[in-house]
């Protein structure tokens, strides 16, 4: 066969655009022991190929229904906790409208949400006194002409 048509399927090949009939054509190619020099790095690849082809599983796949039930006990485990927790957790912190029946700790989450909004408004008035400051230069441009 022509090595130019060689070259030309070989770089179809590995662009993958052949069809069957050119990659048998190939492997027919590499597996006639004429290969050319520059191509014999791609003989072991379409050999491989071929036996790969040929080779069938023989052995028996070993299925073990016993595990199933052990996942699905599991599961309904799972599910369980998962039920009391919630049912838990709404029955001691917080009512339907989202208030704390417990004063303590209404008042300790009350505290907490007013220390961020005094954090956040410190850090505001901070930036404010550059905002002055830059009025005041403004202002002293504008009076001295």
């Amino acid at each position: 066969m022509d090595l130019k048509v060689i070259e030309s399927l070989l770089e179809k090949y590995l662009n993958a655009e052949t069809s069957l009939k050119e990659e048998e054509k190939l492997r027919a190619y590499f597996s006639s022991g004429q290969v050319a020099p520059h191509l014999q790095e791609y003989s072991p690849m379409f050999s491989y190929f071929s036996r790969a082809k040929e080779e069938k599983y023989s052995g028996k796949v070993a299925y073990k229904p016993g595990k199933r039930k052990v996942y699905s006990w599991v599961a309904v485990a799972a599910s369980i906790m998962i039920l009391l927790g919630v049912v838990a957790q709404k029955e001691s912190q917080v009512s339907e409208f989202g208030t704390y029946e417990d004063p303590e700790l209404a008042m300790q989450k009350t505290r907490e949400a007013l220390q961020m909004v005094s954090m956040y408004m410190n850090d505001g008035t901070e930036d404010l006194s550059y905002l002055q400051e830059f009025n005041t230069t403004t202002d002293k441009i504008v009076q001295n002409p």
